[in-house]
């Protein structure tokens, strides 16, 4: 993905929302709208005008929680509603917990085709998840004939978050995944509860230094201000699902694995929330006079058995890796999301990283997973805490249901 060691792909700006707790201050908000503010936030750092965007790529992964069942215009009303031109493209795409990666991903496979198959040089991508308003499914067959707007009386009821945790195919669950490759790991639940108590006291600082707060941490995050449902005003300034808590509290929650691994205080949370970035082609981006310092140097995407689907960041960051001819000591700084404490202690562990590099700021435990808007939440907050930091690499990855990986390394170009 470079030559001479400059990447021909960068980020020119990038924004998310706060994390909303389920429930909480955001739930009364369509993905869309959370995307929107997002978008528009990544676009007014970037100095990009919306004229010069090629493309729009948006992740959303819950759907049918827009009212009106509006969510399969997802990616095309934020593109609209930010401003691009209408000759504009839009395209939703789906990896799971993977989505937020892969907008970024499919801009830059978009960017890297030849001019004369696809002219896309700027690229709008961004993810949003309001997982408080996953609906309820009514699983009764529609009629045949002249009743086909009609429904049969039988059916049965599914909470759509409660089903897409289960891998029926793999004859697993999410958190089954977690406890069983922690346990293949050696990670014990009393690590897994001390993982989470560091979480969440990463993430309570983080909050506290905010430069929302006069300091320097979580520069990507901006204040999330608009009028709900109700035309009533909000705003949120801080990630909400941050609590104070100690392991010893954690330690009194019941396992709900075979191993005892996974408790509701050691995965992360249920949450709303939205991320995005702008991607460019780095000569278009000189032209334009965007912001080039923060480079995409490499990505990986991986599959791995579905039963240990938490191992997924390990060969996808190995992939990257090879694919720029780093090594691990070379990273500076790692964000790999927190599905569950004993599945990212795993991911940790085989990899042999210093937990003093990994999560800096806190991770999903404690802030939060909204699926979709993780993965661009990552690389948001990757390569700000990058820049205060001094960094030169950063590696950004998420472990994804049904067993894959994915991971994208970000070079500070003034820095490596």
């Amino acid at each position: 993905m470079s030559e001479n060691g400059v990447s021909r792909f960068v980020i020119a700006g990038g924004a998310r929302t706060p994390v909303g707790v389920k429930c909480g201050t955001l739930s009364r908000f369509a993905p869309e709208d959370l995307a929107v503010e997002a978008a528009n936030e990544a676009v007014r750092r970037a100095g990009v005008d919306v004229g010069s965007i090629d493309a729009a790529f948006g992740a959303n992964v819950y759907q049918f929680t827009a009212p009106g069942g509006q969510d399969i215009y997802f990616p095309r009303n934020v593109a609209l509603r930010c401003g691009l031109p209408t000759e504009v493209p839009s395209l939703l795409v789906q990896r799971i917990c993977g989505s937020g990666f892969q907008t970024v991903v499919s801009a830059l496979q978009q960017i890297a085709m030849p001019a004369a198959m696809d002219d896309t040089r700027v690229a709008l991508c961004f993810g949003a998840e309001t997982m408080s308003r996953a609906p309820r499914i009514l699983r009764a067959p529609r009629l045949s004939g002249a009743h086909f707007w009609e429904f049969g009386e039988n059916g049965g009821v599914e909470d759509t978050i409660l089903a897409g945790l289960n891998h029926d195919l793999a004859h697993t669950t999410m958190m089954l995944t977690a406890d069983e490759y922690g346990a293949e790991r050696g990670v014990t639940r009393a690590e897994c509860d001390a993982f989470a108590e560091e979480s969440h006291a990463r993430a309570r600082r983080a909050n506290r230094e905010s430069h929302l707060n006069g300091g320097t941490a979580l520069e990507g995050l901006f204040p999330f201000e608009a009028d709900d449902l109700d035309g009533q005003p909000v705003c949120l300034a801080h990630d909400e699902c941050v609590r104070d808590t100690t392991a010893d509290e954690l330690s009194r929650l019941p396992g709900i694995t075979p191993h005892g691994l996974v408790t509701a205080g050691n995965a992360s949370e249920i949450s709303d929330g939205a991320a995005a970035l702008v991607v460019a082609d780095r000569e278009r981006a000189e032209e334009l006079g965007l912001p080039t310092r923060f480079e995409i140097a490499a990505y990986g995407i991986s599959g791995v058995e579905p039963r240990v689907m938490g191992r997924g960041p390990v060969p996808a960051i190995r992939q990257a890796l090879d694919r720029t001819g780093l090594d691990i000591g070379d990273i500076g700084l790692w964000e790999i999301n927190e599905a569950f404490a004993a599945q990212a202690m795993g991911a940790v562990r085989e990899l042999g990283l210093d937990d003093e590099k990994v999560n800096v700021n806190g991770g999903a435990v404690a802030i939060g997973h909204p699926l979709a808007a993780t993965g661009a939440r990552l690389m948001v907050d990757l390569m700000y805490e990058m820049d205060r930091r001094g960094e030169g690499y950063g590696c950004a990855s998420a472990c994804i249901g049904g067993g894959q990986g994915l991971a994208v390394i970000i070079r500070d170009s003034q820095r490596s």
